[in-house]
């Protein structure tokens, strides 16, 4: 396993600027579909059947480009409430629409909503068959100025679609556009393990010994689902406070992460925060997810690192809700003295949060024979729990030093 990265010299950290989030928003608003208060039984008589890519073909392409790490690819559809699903009418007098969706021997699936618009009194719900899994209620707090929306990732290749709304609450705008189906970089329960579980067998959980003094940065870190077009990859940033030091939603990550984004894409990205776990061995289960959509591009540069530094700054669409209890990481300018030993922290090949520490002074390097100065080079440590380094979805990823 290699031992080096090079990182933007932007995505170098310090404590400069530190402070809590103390606004509040939220994804989603709790609260059980009609058809679980009422004992509705599923309907997949108008079961939508997706067909899966061919993932060998696309395994074969991720082995030619390791990074960033693609772990789904997003299918075209055409699902809306007016021409999919079945509309029906509760016993107590809600209207409920409801859509079964499959693509068989998917990890998982998020749905990309082209137009997404609801109003106010009405809640979408989205669950796996055997309700173990639920998002939602996604409400008229979710509408954004794109008229967009994506879900957070639901395990399996199966899932239902529930729309809940009284008597007299207009009727909602949802069109699913895309599917995404992630054929790596998910745990699938059943023994191969990727994402949850999937990393290296050296790199260090968080709350090993070797992150005890980085646990308030590492509560900044977080793991993006980006989506660039017809696919999605697995990347890694931080929120980063500015100098007004009021806690504005900023994320850093990496150019070579969000380059290929749209606008529309962009506010369709899901970060997951608090993604680890909560002591030094790794869990027998995975940890909850808590996820947030969407973003829009303040800066970027470097074209991938080729011509200048490696970053991609965004702000997100909502504030973060306090009980994710996010940490605002400093950061530093500096690009003539070297960080002398820190950490990293990262989301590798999309598992749960790790810790790589570096005791060698950073040397200044650039990218795939670029010819400008836009990265460090960092050379990882061994440690008493294991050497952690970095792989395929650490990027974009944050370095904290002692400064």
């Amino acid at each position: 396993m290699k031992r080096t990265l090079r990182l933007s010299i932007v995505l170098i950290t310090a404590f400069y600027f530190l402070s809590p989030c103390l606004v509040r928003a939220q994804l989603s608003q709790g609260g059980l579909p009609r058809s679980f208060s009422l004992a509705m039984a599923s309907d997949t008589t108008g079961m939508v059947n997706i067909t899966p890519p061919a993932t060998d073909m696309l395994q074969r392409e991720d082995e030619q480009t390791p990074v960033p790490y693609r772990f789904a690819l997003n299918i075209p559809v055409d699902i809306s409430t007016g021409t999919s699903g079945k509309w029906m009418k509760a016993p107590d007098g809600t209207n409920v629409w409801r859509l079964s969706l499959k693509s068989t021997g998917a990890l998982a699936i998020t749905l990309y909503f082209d137009r997404f618009r609801l109003a106010e009194g009405g809640k979408l719900f989205v669950y796996n068959p055997r309700r173990t899994q639920l998002i939602g209620a996604f409400t008229s707090l979710n509408n954004n100025s794109l008229s967009t929306f994506a879900t957070a990732l639901i395990y399996g290749d199966q899932l239902t679609i529930e729309y809940n709304a009284a008597d007299g609450v207009a009727s909602p705008v949802m069109h699913i556009s895309e599917v995404s189906y992630a054929y790596r970089g998910i745990s699938d329960f059943s023994g191969l393990k990727t994402g949850f579980g999937g990393s290296g067998k050296c790199e260090v959980n968080v709350n090993c010994d070797e992150g005890s003094n980085w646990q308030k940065e590492k509560r900044g870190v977080a793991r993006v689902q980006v989506k660039r077009g017809a696919t999605n990859v697995w990347c890694t940033g931080s929120m980063v406070n500015n100098t007004m030091n009021d806690g504005k939603p900023y994320f850093l990550t990496a150019d070579h992460c969000g380059n290929q984004s749209t606008a529309t894409d962009l506010s369709q990205w899901i970060f997951y925060f608090n993604y680890e776990g909560t002591a030094c061995p790794n869990p027998g289960t995975e940890p909850a997810l808590h996820s947030l959509t969407g973003a829009s591009m303040k800066a970027h540069g470097g074209n991938s690192g080729t011509t200048g530094s490696d970053f991609y700054l965004v702000l997100l669409q909502s504030t973060v809700p306090t009980s994710y209890n996010v940490y605002y990481n400093g950061w530093s300018r500096e690009t003539t003295e070297p960080s002398m030993s820190g950490v990293g922290i990262h989301h590798p090949a999309g598992d749960i949060k790790k810790v790589s520490t570096y005791t060698v002074p950073l040397q200044q390097s650039n990218w795939n024979g670029g010819i400008h100065v836009s990265h460090w080079l960092v050379t990882w440590s061994g440690t008493p729990n294991g050497h952690g380094t970095t792989e395929g979805g650490s990027s974009g990823s944050p370095l904290f030093d002692s400064q």
